[in-house]
């Protein structure tokens, strides 16, 4: 059966990313529904944190951008490559690398892209250069970006439910890792870029079409300068998105500037954990007839806690295992048993001691703060800026961030079923191979977003996955520029956009598809990125 539902996931990615847009989304929810309804395997909960989140942030960007403050944005990466245009190799990713860690989006190269081309030709630089690494130096952000959906997908697996798993991971954790291992690999790729084909006036087929009247001469202006001026309204738009940008690092980075209630109750349980369900069966049996948890425990239990009689101590609410969770919640007074719970450890049999009201403070939690702080951003900029309504939802970055949504919700909540419905045969099989060599895991981060043609699908679609395999969330943030894979394929919009910019020609697809101008940077970026990352979570964990 398991190769079965795996032809239908993967049928539903293949078809989904065929019709592009919702038609992903769409597409994971047939997947999902043959799943459940053919297969019956019990679906997982919705990505709904995510898609909040990702909703929020998208609503502020696409504010920004019908108030003219992207547009205000690319004027000063012109001006900044127009004064540099001998490093324009080096620049170019520089500036969509930081608009777009700015920004949370891609789509703010759309507009850099024409002037890079530009600026280089004139100055006599092989566009093929500066475009291409100006592109992956576009994607590699997303990860390294506080507010980019795969970002916050991240943060919600890794800082949510994921600390019942012994993950307590906060959005600095993953910004302190990202950032630098990023940056560099966008640098060192510029460096490789700075090398890739012959110089314009020696390239014969660049010259070719100039003597054809397809392509400018090099060293020549072709596109005239104008200082165009801005209302004061985008400057105060750009303004209060970076301030929404700061206070969600600040937040995320100081959680004790977060606001603290005391919810709920904590629970005192202690357990016994065997290797069988057959041995589980035969303790439970022992107990109910009466035998003492303690002494059964300290004979039967595999854990180190069969010294104490298996007890656990207090336990708050959120932090135990989910299995552990679920079946305690049915537990009334104290002396009851759930029957046998199986979780990656082994079988258990868990036993409610007693109950008082919750000790510890629990602190907003940061996809709650994303969301508040983001659509208080939107609204500040609709008061103040005196955005007109009906220009957001038509902007292009509102349209791309809602498919986004669209997308994981169908594509990750189908991906989430079928893992966790075969979670069993893939622990045994393929958990000690990640585990030992994780760069595994990330090779298949790195070939679903070719897949995707989303990072923040893929992060939500397998990233749980790994959560569960037990591995490390140092390593799984060090494997997060894996997901930055979708240049493999050359028909990405700002791959597609680059190629038409590029009056050259330089810039373009080759012979055999996959050796295109694109490929090379691509994968220095990306595979660089996860080695520094590998290197920087050694030192800093």
């Amino acid at each position: 059966m398991f190769w079965i539902e795996f032809a239908v996931v993967l049928a539903a990615i293949f078809i989904g990313a065929r019709l592009g847009g919702v038609g992903l989304g769409v597409m994971g929810g047939l997947g999902l529904a043959v799943l459940t309804f053919i297969f019956h395997l019990q679906p997982t909960a919705p990505p709904i944190d995510v898609m909040l989140m990702i909703t929020a942030v998208v609503t502020a960007a696409g504010v920004l951008q019908a108030a003219g403050g992207l547009d205000y944005l690319v004027s000063l990466a012109e001006k900044i490559l127009r004064n540099n245009p001998d490093r324009i190799t080096f620049f170019g990713p520089l500036v969509t690398y930081f608009f777009t860690l700015f920004a949370g989006t891609g789509h703010v190269a759309y507009s850099v892209l024409p002037v890079i081309a530009e600026v280089a030709r004139e100055t006599g630089v092989r566009p093929e250069r500066p475009m291409s690494i100006s592109v992956i130096a576009s994607q590699q952000a997303i990860t390294a970006s506080p507010i980019a959906a795969a970002t916050v997908a991240l943060l919600g697996l890794l800082g949510g439910s994921a600390a019942k798993f012994g993950f307590n991971v906060e959005l600095i954790d993953i910004l302190k890792v990202c950032i630098p291992s990023t940056l560099i690999g966008v640098l060192l790729a510029a460096f490789v870029s700075n090398k890739l084909g012959k110089d314009l006036d020696k390239d014969p087929a660049y010259q070719q079409r100039v003597k054809e009247g397809l392509a400018p001469a090099p060293h020549t202006t072709s596109i005239s300068v104008t200082a165009k001026s801005f209302p004061a309204t985008a400057k105060i738009a750009v303004g209060l998105f970076m301030l929404g940008t700061l206070l969600v690092v600040l937040f995320g980075s100081f959680p004790q500037m977060r606001p603290e209630w005391s919810t709920g109750s904590d629970t005192r349980i202690s357990h016994i954990v065997v290797k069988s369900e057959a041995e589980a069966k035969d303790v439970l049996a022992q107990l109910k007839s009466g035998g003492s948890f303690s002494d059964v425990a300290k004979q039967c239990s595999i854990d180190a806690t069969s010294t104490t009689g298996g007890d656990l101590g207090w336990q708050a609410k959120g932090k135990m295992l989910p299995e552990f969770e679920k079946a305690c919640a049915k537990l009334k007074k104290a002396g009851d048993l759930t029957e046998v719970v199986k979780t990656p450890f082994g079988y258990h049999i868990v036993k409610f001691d007693e109950k008082r009201p919750a000790q510890a403070k629990e602190k907003m939690g940061m996809p709650h703060v994303i969301e508040i702080v983001m659509l208080t951003i939107a609204a500040l900029m609709l008061l103040i800026c005196k955005v007109k309504i009906s220009t957001i939802t038509e902007g292009s970055v509102f349209i791309a961030g809602i498919q986004a949504v669209i997308a994981i919700f169908g594509i990750a909540w189908m991906g989430d079923t079928f893992f966790q419905g075969n979670m069993e045969l893939l622990s045994g099989s393929i958990k000690s191979m990640v585990t030992t060599a994780p760069w595994l895991f990330a090779f298949a981060l790195f070939v679903l977003s070719i897949l995707l043609y989303s990072q923040a699908a893929t992060v939500r679609a397998l990233m749980p996955l790994g959560i569960s395999l037990g591995i490390p969330a140092p390593f799984l943030i060090a494997m997060f520029p894996a997901v930055n894979g979708y240049f493999f394929i050359p028909n990405y919009p700002t791959i597609v956009a680059a190629i038409n910019f590029d009056r050259t020609g330089t810039t373009g697809i080759g012979k055999y598809v996959l050796n295109h101008s694109f490929m090379i940077p691509g994968l220095v970026a990306t595979f660089s990125s996860i080695g520094i990352g590998f290197l920087l979570v050694k030192f800093m964990f």
